[in-house]
Formats: structure tokens, C-alpha cells, sequence
């Protein structure tokens, strides 16, 4: 059997695009770790910063096999790297975090069945395949609904909100895509977010529990110590354990919830993957995220990660720029990450700047003062839509 364990000088190989991936090039090589990206685009923050990179699609199978066999290991970056490349590459080298988790989660029906395993709260939603489903099932599911595509990939520009019955008529030229689903929005008032670390003997290690703000199911704000009930911290971590134990997975995976104003949990989506929700350990924690997913990816044992000092991080977009000048000028406390992706337009994420201080509300505060962010944050909570 193949070593399991990596050592300073072994091959690590890393595949995706995201941010994620550069965050996993540069910790990895910190690492001492020899590390190869594998993108279409050379120019991509990931391939410049490996020490050896191979350029081609997630159809080149000739290219991706070779960029096996030069790796003991490969990890991906999100959840939206191909199945079919993980498995393929799994052919020829090992991939820790494996296909299964990612699989499920990238199809809604198979990520509903696996929650409905699990015995936890999800939006009331039905399986839709003609016109007639929608109309026969928003009875039971309710005004207001969205019809979304059965794989997530296929989400852009494909989903529909339902607020009246005169909506559903719009749904028509969707359905010739394929099967859907049709679930209900649930008003939420908070939403908390866990990471989880699972190594590969199926030991975890928790996170302290995020507080965190979306926008259009981006993360956009989150803050570290989050402010939860003792009940319902209780139970955030019950639901994320009980994932841990069900899933063939090593890495660091993410758990993320709604609660609603009458203290119910609904799970909104699982992330097998390093998350933007947790980028505040950074500036927050003992050890991030990243430090934790290669230290189970490499087979070292799990940190144990503890809360040194309050931190929010926000993300800020392209046409913000000009702003973050001014702020980069006066705030000692703000420290900022750019992410350094080619081809963005004004309304893409560019970056995010990490607070640290001696409360959470301190800092929202500040960041409410610049009024930068003012009309991100009119849309605090909302309903559920994942």
C-alpha cells in the first residue's frame, strides 16, 4: 500500500480555478510540499504560483493521467470540479477527499435523500419533470418557491422564483432542460456556517461556529465568535458531526444552516471543500482552514482549532476597489486578501478584508460607518435558497 502520510518534499497536486486554489498552492508549498496545478488557464493565480503546472480541460484525459502520476496526491479546490475528472484521476493517484461527497452535493435529489438520512429540517420541495408537477405540487410547497435544476452546474440563469400562480406559466421553457426540483423559501433570521475536519482514520475536529451573511448565495459577511444560543450551538454541532460520520471524505468540509425566527434549523447546503465562509480563521483562530484540510490531506494529526480574537471578514467586489484604497490609507486593524482572478466584471468578488478587534459588534460597526457595504446589508436574512 502507498504511503499515506506526506512529507516536506513529496508531490502534492492541486485542481480548480477558485481562490480556494491558490490559498491551497501557497499553504501547501509553506508546507514544504512540492505542489503541481492543473488548470486551462495558464495565466490563473494557481498555476503561476505551483512549482510545476500542466495546462489542459477536464477533457484531456492524456494530460490529466500524466498530472496524476506525478502526484502522491491530488486535492480539489470547490464543489464545482467536475466528478468525472476526480474519478478519473483516482485511477492514478490517490484523492483523500474522494468522489462520493461531491457527487451528492452537486445533485440536489441525491443531496435532499442523503439529509433526509440524516433526520434533519430541509425546505419542503417535490421533484418536477412537466408543467402540470409545478402546478399539482405548490399546493403542498407554497408561495414563494423556486424551481431549480437537478444539478447545480446547471443553476445559472436556469431557476425560477414563484411568488403567484401567474409565475408559473414562465416555468415552461425551463423544464426542457430536464428534471427539477421545486422547494419551497423558508424565512430565515440568522445563518450559521461549521466547518468540519475529518482525517482519514474518521476523526473530526470542529470549528467554532460562523455567523454569517449571503448575498445572492455568495458569502458575503462572516464573523467568528458568532452569537448563538447554547441549544441551538448544541445542535449545529450534533448535525455537522452526524455528517462527518456518514461520509467517506478527508479534507475539511463545510456544513452550512439556517434558524429561523421560531428556532428551527434547516440545513441549507454541505461544501466538500475548503469554504469562503471560513476564510475569518485566518485572522481569528489558531489554525484555518487550510492548515487543517492539508494536515488531514497529508495524514498529520488534527489541530485543534480555538478562537484567539473576534474577527468579520467581508468580501469586496471590483467596483469597490476605489473604496478599498481609501480604507487601505486609514484602518490599521483591516487587513486585506486579493484573490488576483483574471477577466472580472465590476459585480465579481475581487477580494475580502479580515477585522480583528475586541467585539464582533465593534467591527460590524466600522464596516456600517465606511458605507461601502450599506446596500448589501439591507438584504441581512431572507429566505432560504439553496
Amino acid at each position: 500500500m502507498a504511503n499515506t502520510v506526506l512529507y516536506p518534499g513529496d508531490t502534492i497536486g492541486v485542481i480548480g480555478s477558485s481562490e480556494n486554489a491558490a490559498m491551497l498552492v501557497t499553504k501547501a508549498r509553506k508546507m514544504g510540499l512540492r505542489v503541481g496545478a492543473y488548470g486551462s488557464d495558464e495565466t490563473s493565480e494557481a498555476l503561476q504560483l505551483a512549482d510545476f503546472k500542466a495546462v489542459g480541460s477536464a477533457k484531456d484525459k492524456d494530460k490529466l493521467q500524466h498530472f496524476a502520476e506525478s502526484c502522491a496526491v491530488v486535492v480539489y479546490d470547490s464543489d464545482h470540479v467536475s466528478t468525472d475528472v476526480v474519478k478519473f484521476l483516482s485511477q492514478y493517484t490517490r484523492i483523500p477527499q474522494g468522489s462520493d461527497l461531491l457527487e451528492m452535493m452537486q445533485d440536489r435529489l441525491l443531496e435532499r435523500a442523503f439529509f433526509e438520512q440524516l433526520n434533519v429540517n430541509i425546505a419542503p420541495y417535490a421533484t418536477i419533470i412537466s408543467l402540470d408537477d409545478v402546478y399539482q405540487s405548490i399546493n403542498s410547497i407554497g408561495y414563494p418557491c423556486v424551481l431549480k435544476p437537478i444539478q447545480k452546474e446547471w443553476s445559472r440563469g436556469r431557476e425560477l422564483v414563484i411568488k403567484t400562480q401567474t409565475d408559473i406559466a414562465k416555468a415552461a421553457g425551463l423544464l426542457d432542460w430536464g428534471t427539477y426540483i421545486l422547494e419551497s423559501q423558508i424565512a430565515y433570521d440568522k445563518e450559521y456556517s461549521l466547518l468540519v475536519a475529518r482525517d482519514a482514520d474518521g476523526n473530526q475536529q470542529l470549528f467554532p461556529i460562523i455567523e454569517a451573511q449571503s448575498v445572492d448565495d455568495r458569502p458575503f459577511k462572516t464573523w467568528v465568535p458568532a452569537n448563538v444560543d447554547a441549544a441551538v450551538a448544541s445542535e449545529l454541532q450534533r448535525i455537522a458531526g452526524e455528517v462527518g460520520k456518514h461520509v467517506n471524505y478527508v479534507g475539511v468540509f463545510e456544513v452550512s444552516c439556517y434558524l429561523t425566527q421560531s428556532g428551527a434549523i434547516y440545513v441549507k447546503k454541505i461544501t466538500p471543500a475548503p469554504s469562503e465562509n471560513g476564510y475569518v480563521f485566518a485572522a481569528a483562530a489558531t489554525v484555518d482552514e487550510f492548515d487543517e484540510h492539508l494536515r488531514a490531506i497529508c495524514g498529520l494529526p488534527l489541530a485543534e482549532p480555538k478562537i484567539l480574537t473576534p474577527a468579520v471578514t467581508v468580501a469586496f467586489m471590483v467596483s469597490q476597489q476605489p473604496a478599498m484604497r481609501t480604507q487601505w490609507q486609514i484602518k490599521p486593524n483591516w487587513h486585506f486578501t486579493f484573490y488576483h482572478l483574471r477577466n472580472q466584471r465590476p459585480d465579481d468578488i475581487m477580494g475580502h478584508v479580515a477585522l480583528q478587534g475586541d467585539s464582533v459588534k465593534t467591527m460590524l460597526d466600522q464596516l456600517d460607518d465606511t458605507g461601502i457595504w450599506s446596500a448589501n446589508d439591507d438584504d441581512d436574512a431572507g429566505p432560504v435558497d439553496e
